[in-house]
């Protein structure tokens, strides 16, 4: 299916959200441990952010990316002067760009402040424009191309434990397209992820409205949607494999936590601007039902599950930023067991 300018224009509207790329900030450059993954990915630059020696950026030579992936890395306080120390580590995954990229939940939250108290690593890994933390199908080439999946799941927790002293021990969360990366890469990847959080995020990428929300994304991107998995119609199986919903049998044995508002204007949108809050709104209208999909068939499957269906609440950084405070203690608990 190609992507008519009405689908276009779609797409510019349900993107249309209050939250902007960060601006890069002044780096240093610092020593790369000699580690690689399997598949021989590797970190080829290292650099400290704002001056700081616990926060790094990483440039990874990624195989199954094809590129240079980009990751954001806080060290436990107490890294330094405890190398033979291992450590726990919680994942925060990106939305799309246009949303955010791997800098987004250090300049739109508090995640450093909470990171000085905690023992853990915190990783922050960018997945593309609208990678959809998926191994693209690429229309049934074998190409070392869009592999995100990969990158996340086993490329970045492999040199995150070699190179930085992860213990293995990992929980995951993510804000819209991060929140559904968080949950299928749990599904996919059973292990990976002891905990796995979801704050707005578009878990039913099969149904009905997540097909256009996931058209839309990657068109917005000026990618292919039909290089993501395939055409909706011929390609249903690999549209399925990919929907949390349909596989939310996989995820018993997970601790989950999904969380979303309904799209109307709550107690957090009153700085939003005018001229976004109409995205902001559909946005989360359309991630909120998928949400609430998710927790009924969790539950309907007996999975356990904490949800948080709070009602008014737009698509932007404010309500993320209350759950990643709700959920931290938590996922802090989950890793150090």
């Amino acid at each position: 299916m190609r992507i008519s300018a009405r689908w276009r224009r779609c797409a510019a509207v349900l993107l249309a959200v209050a939250a902007t790329l960060p601006g890069v900030p002044a780096h240093a450059a610092t020593g790369v441990p000699d580690a690689r993954a399997d598949d021989g990915s590797h970190v080829v630059a290292q650099t400290t952010v704002d001056g700081d020696p616990r926060v790094l950026d990483l440039t990874v030579r990624s195989t199954g990316v094809g590129a240079y992936a980009m990751v954001r890395l806080i060290l436990p306080r107490d890294w330094a002067a405890s190398p033979e120390r291992t450590w726990p580590a919680v994942y925060l995954l990106a939305g799309e760009t246009r949303l955010q990229d791997y800098r987004g939940w250090s300049a739109n939250t508090d995640v450093r402040r909470l990171a000085d108290d905690a023992d853990v690593l915190v990783v922050m890994p960018g997945a593309g424009p609208a990678g959809f933390f998926s191994d693209w199908w690429n229309y049934g080439k074998d190409l070392a191309l869009n592999q995100w999946e990969t990158f996340t799941a086993v490329e970045l927790p492999q040199l995150v434990d070699r190179g930085y002293r992860g213990n293995g021990r990992r929980a995951a969360a993510g804000l819209s397209l991060g929140g559904y990366g968080a949950i299928e890469l749990a599904a996919r990847r059973p292990g990976v992820f002891r905990y796995a959080a979801s704050y707005s995020g578009n878990l039913n990428p099969a149904g009905p409205t997540g097909e256009l929300l996931t058209d839309a994304i990657v068109a917005s991107a000026h990618l292919d949607p039909e290089a993501l998995w395939g055409d909706r119609r011929r390609e249903s199986a690999r549209w399925e494999a990919h929907d949390p919903v349909v596989n939310a049998d996989r995820l018993r044995g997970t601790e989950l936590y999904l969380s979303a508002g309904n799209g109307l204007p709550g107690p957090l949108d009153a700085k939003l601007p005018v001229d976004v809050l109409p995205g902001a709104m559909l946005l989360e209208f359309l991630c909120g039902g998928q949400t609430t999909a998710m927790a009924g068939r969790l539950r309907a499957l007996g999975v356990p599950v904490t949800a948080d269906l709070y009602g008014p609440g737009t698509h932007q950084w404010a309500y993320w930023q209350e759950q990643l405070h709700k959920t931290w203690p938590r996922m802090l608990a989950v890793v150090a067991s």
